[in-house]
């Protein structure tokens, strides 16, 4: 006789956290709903994380584990998902912790509205407090005519730099068959904002929505964790973020919608996900927020400067560069890199001129020119420290 499979999978994956990972397992174990499988993923852990997966293991029979060389937290939820055997998934952090009911209060969402998914909210704890985080978006069921003003807002609420949808896997609960087909094939290079890239394309094939302001995740804040400690080419991450997302959206029927939310998004990440990113860099950062995505844009200078937002640009692609500038453009150097005269923004189509130079005077002068030229003054750009 076929064993019944059972209704929720918990996807795990660990990496170094042997001093967390017991608290995170006591709280799965302490569930009030008890009809589910749990597969740890152990993602080549260096300390003891592994061996305490197999402890618990050991004692639960619905807790599995899967070792594997160390390929990160996309590759690691991968195999978490293919494992899976439920008809609904549910993701949690290694080193973080949930209420004993928070998978009973999903099942009876799931089972009074039938929704492709279940959101809710969570709990963000650090050293000395616990505050409750709800979606923008409010508490109730999107289906039909409601899913356009739900999408609307999904990325961008209001106009400001917040999500309607906070962009986690942890506080949701996902159909396995459903985020088989629509959230599978991330590019395993994108390790920034990962969440986001599984559950924005997965909300738009969804039929009905429902959200709840149920806050029994808690999310816990450390300084010293890998989330807050990474070194990477912020830039490079981005830039494969975005392309992945502009492709997933463009194979909905809402890519319209979903379009002119993406560069606000990309720009909040840079500002205020993440902004410490460039100054470890040493880096300037490129006017994102000025200057709209898809931009046909004239980069007036090559120094220094104009080299790094010229990279900037190339890396994000927030927008095209339709030539490159300098008064000293018939240096070698510059002529290899096809900087060109000034005088080409009299002869190419553009947006905005951006002027990458650091010194103020002559910032003023190439903007004197550039007026002299009949450039709108509305249209110069430079970056806001440089102002």
């Amino acid at each position: 006789m076929k064993q019944k499979s059972p209704a929720i999978s918990i996807i795990i994956p660990v990496y170094n956290v042997e001093q967390y990972l017991s608290g995170c397992l006591e709280s799965i174990i302490a569930q009030t709903y008890k009809d589910i499988e749990v597969y740890l993923i152990d993602d080549g852990s260096k300390d003891l994380s592994g061996i305490i997966c197999d402890r618990y293991a050991s004692i639960y029979p619905y807790i599995h584990v899967y070792h594997q060389d160390h390929g990160g937290v996309v590759s690691a939820r991968d195999r978490g998902v293919c494992l899976a055997k439920g008809e609904y998934l549910a993701f949690i952090d290694a080193d973080d912790w949930v209420e004993p009911n928070y998978l009973q209060r999903f099942m009876e969402n799931q089972e009074r509205y039938d929704p492709d998914i279940v959101i809710t909210g969570y709990r963000k704890d650090t050293e000395d407090k616990s505050r409750a985080i709800v979606n923008c978006i409010e508490a109730g069921i999107y289906e039909k005519e409601k899913l356009v003003p739900f999408y609307k807002k999904m990325l961008q609420y209001n106009d400001s730099y917040t999500f309607g949808v906070e962009p986690y896997l942890f506080n949701k609960l996902f159909k396995r068959e459903l985020f088989m087909r629509y959230a599978s094939g991330l590019d395993p290079k994108i390790y920034e904002a990962e969440d986001a890239a599984i559950v924005f394309p997965y909300l738009l094939h969804c039929r009905r929505i429902a959200v709840t302001e149920d806050c029994l995740y808690h999310y816990v804040y450390r300084k010293s964790s890998a989330t807050n400690n990474r070194t990477f080419n912020y830039f490079e991450n981005i830039s494969r973020l975005f392309l992945y997302l502009n492709r997933r959206f463009q194979e909905t029927e809402y890519y319209d919608i979903m379009l002119p939310q993406l560069g606000p998004y990309m720009r909040m990440l840079i500002y205020i996900e993440n902004p410490e990113a460039f100054a470890r860099e040493g880096r300037y950062m490129f006017p994102f927020k000025r200057v709209p995505v898809g931009s046909r844009i004239i980069l007036y200078g090559a120094g220094n400067l104009g080299k790094i937002y010229h990279h900037q640009v190339m890396l994000s692609q927030f927008c095209r560069i339709a030539a490159w500038v300098d008064a000293a453009y018939s240096k070698e150097e510059l002529r290899q890199l096809g900087v060109r005269e000034p005088q080409a923004v009299k002869e190419e189509k553009y947006d905005y001129v951006v002027i990458a130079i650091e010194n103020r005077a002559v910032i003023s002068h190439v903007e004197e020119a550039l007026l002299e030229m009949g450039v709108p003054k509305e249209r110069i750009v430079f970056a806001n420290e440089l102002q």
